[in-house]
């Protein structure tokens, strides 16, 4: 593989995470592009099998130990390790067996770049005098593990609301491209003023699985960009 990016790690290919039916990239040295295939199976520390769709003149990249890169994502984190094709099989079915890797390579989507949204939200807590309130904001970046809020001032006295950093509040939205309601809790990890806006970065907690892979999936549509 490549060298290593900033903010991954590099972990022993003995606890490879993956499932059937994942969805993973493909890159050929020397192709100069990437394919999009499904993860089959494997045998663990031997061979993983991958189909091979039908691309014409990509045969020609598919040799016997024809080296490869192959990334994924799985629960909110991307994985790519460095293999070599150990054959390709076009009878009867499509397949692939790529060499069981040595090393794997994850990058924490919680840590890596967030994607940009402009999406109506809205935030209730206690505040920092202890009175619960609810405003309404906008968020403009979401992760895997977070998002980036700003509120503006209300025209009236009261001004900017009172959160406080470690503060934990509720958070609701619609998702992205559905009609899937979010409701989840975070908490204030860091608090900045401009003008008449409060900018507020909060990390996601205790997140039910249908909300969890909703965002989730959100993410992996623009996976192939923070993987190049």
């Amino acid at each position: 593989m490549a060298q290593q990016r900033k903010g991954s790690e590099t972990h022993d290919a003995a606890m490879l995470s993956i499932s059937i039916g994942t969805k993973i990239l493909v890159e050929p040295a020397g192709m100069g592009d990437r394919f999009k295939s499904d993860f089959v199976g494997m045998v663990r520390g031997s061979y993983l099998i991958v189909k091979v769709p039908r691309i014409p003149g990509l045969n020609d990249f598919l040799y016997v130990e024809k080296p490869v890169t192959v990334r994924y994502l799985h629960e909110g984190q991307v994985y790519g390790f460095g293999s070599e094709v150990v054959w390709n099989l076009s009878a009867p079915y499509r397949l692939l067996f790529l060499k069981y890797p040595k090393s794997i390579e994850s990058l924490n989507l919680r840590k890596a770049q967030r994607v940009d949204c402009f999406l109506p939200i809205e935030l209730g807590g206690a505040g920092s005098d202890g009175e619960y309130i609810r405003v309404t904001g906008m968020m403009l970046n979401l992760s895997a593990g977070g998002c980036q809020l700003v509120l503006d001032s209300k025209e009236d006295e009261n001004g900017l609301p009172s959160f406080s950093v470690d503060e934990k509040v509720e958070l609701t939205f619609t998702m992205m491209g559905t009609d899937m309601p979010i409701a989840l809790t975070g908490k204030v990890k860091n608090i900045s003023l401009h003008k008449n806006r409060m900018y507020i970065g909060l990390m996601f907690q205790d997140m039910v699985d249908e909300h969890r892979q909703a965002i989730s999936s959100y993410v992996e549509n623009v996976t192939d960009y923070l993987m190049e």
